[in-house]
């Protein structure tokens, strides 16, 4: 496989901020590589106590190389890079007196900006305390004596190898640096395109949405109409009967059309399809069925709801419901009384289920009948929402319902 020494291998990594990584430890190994080889060159004619530590780092940085070209991965070759870089430097600032001790800081500086960007702000902040021990040692222990030793022994190459040193180091601070500005260019470049993306599809799921809603709006609009033709259509028909009861139970049919009529009429009104105001709806329901059967006695209405919504599937058994309810009230319970009163609570159980209560303060004038079309309807459609009825004959009449919200 032909390849260049001076650029970074191959990898598995496709995250941008990862490969940007294995670049930089990769740049960083061999430059180290080739800088300590130039730095143990020197020492070997001019430094000869210096030459093994520098021997030492050269070979260390060889090793990372091979390492790193042979595994493919920045993350604990880069940490025993920066680890083991500031160990040396902190060897060298305590144990070597003869040398000028400037490059070490700047050095400390590299490695640490190193690991900041590539390895991680934990092992950052580990080797700022290593930095940070190794410099108070030298401090409190070895300094005056290192001073006591350059006033008397400095030499011009020693201040030229300084230089040079502060020069590369200061050259790759200033890298580092703009390998982490443009990094950061890059994350908030990508961030504008993500979020200008994320802007488009929330504009295109707002569009959809508003779609699906106006669609959802017209299909109930037309069922509604198509409810409204039904039921005046029965009572059309229901003109040509003579016989009473016939036309009764016609009127009965009606207003269960009606019943759901009014449910998708709320719905097409309504800016949440998902929700209706159910004591809104069973306000306008009680008061239509008022009008049909009632309308000559004062009726008064007590309807309250705790309940935040019902399922789509919930809403036309309980509107049945309440419609049987409420009629076979106001045809049997209120005949010899100018007042009556309904009371109708909704509030949830434990488990998704929720009890309807319904009360009428009136005397039935004739006794429910077992078996009839009404009852049979109220027991299936409780049945059909998993719940349960009971019904007491105590100062009116009661009926409490524990019924499962459906969705």
């Amino acid at each position: 496989m032909d390849y260049s020494f001076l650029l970074p291998p191959k990898t598995s990594y496709t995250d941008h901020y990862a490969i940007a990584k294995f670049d930089l430890t990769w740049k960083m190994v061999v430059f180290n590589s080739v800088f300590l080889f130039i730095v143990m060159v020197g020492y070997f004619f001019f430094e000869p106590d210096a030459f093994p530590a520098a021997l030492y780092g050269w070979l260390v940085a060889i090793a990372l190389n091979a390492a790193l070209w042979h595994f493919k991965k920045y993350k604990v070759i880069g940490f025993v890079y920066a680890l083991h870089g500031c160990l040396f430097l902190v060897y060298t600032l305590n144990f070597m007196p003869t040398i000028i001790h400037s490059i070490e800081f700047f050095w400390m500086i590299v490695f640490t900006l190193y690991t900041f960007f590539a390895i991680g702000k934990k092992t950052g902040y580990l080797l700022l305390l290593i930095n940070f021990l190794g410099i108070a040692n030298y401090f409190y222990f070895h300094f005056q004596d290192n001073i006591l030793h350059l006033t008397q022994h400095i030499e011009r190459y020693q201040v030229t190898a300084t230089v040079f040193n502060i020069f590369v180091s200061c050259v790759l601070i200033a890298y580092l640096l703009r390998q982490f500005k443009n990094t950061t260019a890059f994350a908030e470049n990508q961030f504008k395109a993500a979020n200008a993306e994320l802007e488009n599809r929330t504009r295109l799921v707002q569009a959809q949405n508003e779609e699906k809603t106006i669609m959802l709006k017209e299909i109930h609009h037309r069922v509604k109409n198509n409810l409204q033709v039904i039921t005046s259509l029965l009572r059309l028909q229901s003109r040509e009967i003579d016989d009473e009861k016939t036309k009764a139970q016609f009127q009965d049919a009606v207003q269960r059309i009606i019943a759901m009529s009014l449910i998708h009429e709320k719905m097409y009104q309504n800016e949440n399809l998902s929700k209706i105001d159910l004591k809104d709806y069973l306000d306008t329901l009680a008061a239509d069925l008022i009008h049909t059967y009632a309308d000559n006695i004062k009726i008064t209405l007590d309807i309250n709801s705790a309940l935040d919504r019902l399922g789509n599937n919930t809403l036309v058994p309980v509107a049945l419901i309440f419609n049987e309810l409420i009629s076979n009230s106001l045809k049997h319970a209120f005949n010899d009384m100018d007042h009556g009163h309904i009371k109708v609570e909704l509030f949830p159980r434990e488990k998704n289920m929720f009890e309807l209560m319904f009360k009428d303060n009136g005397t039935w004038s004739e006794p429910v009948k077992e078996g009839s079309f009404g009852l049979e309807l109220i027991e299936t459609l409780t049945e059909q929402l998993d719940g349960k009825v009971e019904r007491k004959s105590e100062n009116g009449t009661v009926y409490r319902f524990i019924l499962k919200n459906v969705e």
